[in-house]
């Protein structure tokens, strides 16, 4: 049993606020141990980082500010996580965050994104078509000719549109 800091009131074990004043328990109860007052409060929760596909890095940020951001999609399924004090990184699909994240995205999506290798978040990476450089090179090659000029221009074109693919950052798994 313990007493209320803010009134003195005692204060029955498993209750939610002191009777007497309102003081909420978990703030409020006091232990009496070899006569020393100490005051119980409950540990602070765990903070987080996020490391985002981009390589940028934020935090801390509590439990439910990480749900916020999961629900506004702010943070994706190819972002990884770390509790505060922790050495190792771990993708957001393998947190404890998991169910939230797989809740915002859909079937299809979790399932490219996943590395069907070793279990890692995939990075989305942009991919240049090697034919717009053969083009381009076989353009100025043959420039002299007027041919080469028409290389050059659908080279060009060609690179200005990359497409996107995943690949995995920890096994280097790609996709095509």
């Amino acid at each position: 049993m313990g007493f209320c800091t803010n009134c003195g009131s005692n204060i029955a074990e498993g209750a939610r606020f002191c009777t007497s004043c309102g003081n909420q328990a978990s703030q409020a109860i006091a232990v009496a141990t070899r006569g020393e007052t100490v005051d119980v409060r409950p540990s602070p929760s765990p903070t987080w980082y996020v490391t985002y596909a981009t390589g940028q890095t934020g935090g801390p940020f509590t439990e439910d500010e990480v749900k916020g951001m999961i629900a506004r999609q702010e943070i994706k399924i190819t972002d990884s996580i770390a509790a505060r004090g922790a050495n190792t990184w771990v993708p957001i699909t393998q947190s404890p965050f998991a169910p939230f994240v797989v809740s915002q995205a859909s079937i299809d999506r979790l399932a490219a994104s996943t590395c069907p290798r070793c279990g890692a978040a995939m990075a989305v990476v942009l991919r240049r078509s090697s034919m717009a450089s053969i083009l381009i090179i076989g353009g100025i090659v043959t420039s002299w000719a007027i041919i080469g000029i028409p290389f050059i221009i659908i080279g060009v074109i060609m690179a200005r549109k990359p497409t996107a693919a995943y690949q995995c950052p920890r096994c280097n798994y790609k996709t095509r």
